[in-house]
């Protein structure tokens, strides 16, 4: 037990340093320099590397870059803008809905950074206090990411449960709609504490950035409206896997995978771009969501890799089994706290999916709790470490939005969805 507990103690200090060091790159380069240590140092047999998850990551980062290369992006960032700019007063409710919709048909939180200055603006300038607003609508975007099939951390806990029957119709039909009545029940909360608190004009900071009206290509359109059609493929096929076509090898009767589903459309959707409107290639690796993508795939290719090495050596699993296995058997509802505390460490969802998943599954957790538990990974409000939530607090001229004001909420808002994610499962 003690070189288990040693084993693991090098692999998050050397990812918190990483992660100190260089972000999400950092953490994943530290992991691959603990996995040279288990394997020449502790003799751990090594394990295979997550190659289909980083695969995965690495097409939605390409066809996000394209979209965001032919300017789509910005065109999906000016009509979440319109929509919640017409309805000021009930902006703390229709704010987190927006980014949520947003954040769900693009698969990044890159849509929210750029909605939270209009989200603040508007507020204000509805004599609207911004604070309920904004925190919905950050822990909104988190959420999101979890229950959009374009997003990395979805497909690749989707992923890792398709072995155990948890297809994505299973998964979507419990996560999408706990989620979506998780923000609205947060919202309309915040929406009464907002109007029990007065709108006061006297502790307004002066305002240093706006808005201008921005035309869009007839490229970007299509451009979106090409990529929001692969999403769509992909959320079809995967609800309604009997359309896809049967093939015949060796005698049995086989199917595309999900996971190569979620490839190939999302590659169709940058050569489209490539081909039809003629987006350099060259944008489309430079893009900012390229980047922070292959960073993500370095993430899960690190942390995967090392984690899978330590827990799922032989001797580490039979000292999991005889200890945490027995604890997990009788009190599954102790993994909620695990994966909240590690989320709250190291922040990025897909990692802590890619060391705590893994482990939970081969002790035995079944795989639907991991469903319901899921939106844990999006524990990282504790640390005020996230651009958007940083970015939150910046914006609100009130100064009443603190780093501290997302604890509450985010706490409340993890136990409506597990809560909700628990009844769903007793539906389907």
């Amino acid at each position: 037990m003690f070189l288990l507990l040693l084993e693991i103690a090098i692999m998050v200090v050397t990812i918190i340093y990483g992660l100190s060091k260089g972000g999400a790159l950092g953490s994943g380069v530290s992991a691959i320099v603990a996995l040279f240590i288990m394997l020449f140092i502790f003799k751990l047999p090594p394990s295979s590397p997550p190659v289909t998850a980083v695969l995965i990551i690495i097409s939605i980062g390409i066809a996000s870059g394209a979209l965001q290369a032919s300017g789509g992006m910005d065109y999906m960032i000016s009509v979440a803008t319109k929509i919640i700019q017409r309805f000021p007063k009930a902006i703390t409710l229709v704010a987190p809905l927006v980014c949520f919709i947003f954040v769900f048909g693009m698969g990044t939180a890159m849509i929210s950074l750029s909605l939270e200055p209009i989200i603040a603006e508007t507020a204000i300038n509805s004599k609207v206090n911004p604070k309920g607003a904004l925190i919905s609508s950050v822990l909104a975007s988190n959420m999101a990411l979890l229950c959009s099939p374009a997003s990395s951390s979805t497909a690749f806990v989707i992923m890792l449960l398709i072995p155990f029957n948890i297809s994505m119709a299973t998964y979507l039909a419990v996560v999408l709609p706990a989620t979506l009545l998780s923000i609205i029940l947060l919202s309309l909360i915040l929406t009464i504490i907002n109007k029990k608190i007065p709108f006061d004009e006297t502790t307004l900071a002066k305002a240093d950035t706006c808005c201008e009206e921005i035309s869009h290509t007839k490229t970007a359109k299509y451009s979106t409206l090409v990529f929001l059609g692969c999403v769509l493929c992909i959320i079809i096929f995967g609800l309604f896997p009997s359309l896809l076509p049967q093939y015949t090898v060796e005698g049995k009767s086989v199917k595309i995978a999900t996971a190569d589903l979620v490839q190939m459309f999302m590659y169709l959707s940058a050569a489209l771009n490539i081909i039809l409107f003629k987006v350099k290639t060259s944008r489309i690796l430079n893009a900012s969501a390229t980047m922070n993508s292959l960073g993500a795939a370095l993430v899960v290719l690190g942390l995967g890799w090392v984690g899978s090495t330590i827990f799922g050596s032989p001797g580490n699993q039979e000292t999991l089994t005889s200890s945490i296995g027995e604890v997990l058997a009788s009190h599954p509802w102790v993994l909620i706290l695990i994966c909240s505390f590690v989320a709250m460490i190291i922040g990025a969802q897909t990692a802590v999916a890619a060391i705590i998943f893994p482990l939970a599954l081969s002790l035995g957790i079944s795989p639907i709790f991991l469903v319901i538990i899921v939106q844990c990974l999006n524990f990282n409000f504790i640390i005020p470490a996230q651009p958007t939530l940083l970015l939150a607090c910046e914006l609100d001229r009130t100064g009443r939005t603190k780093t501290v004001s997302f604890i509450l909420p985010g706490i409340a808002i993890t136990a409506f969805s597990i809560i909700l994610s628990y009844g769903m499962t007793l539906f389907i």
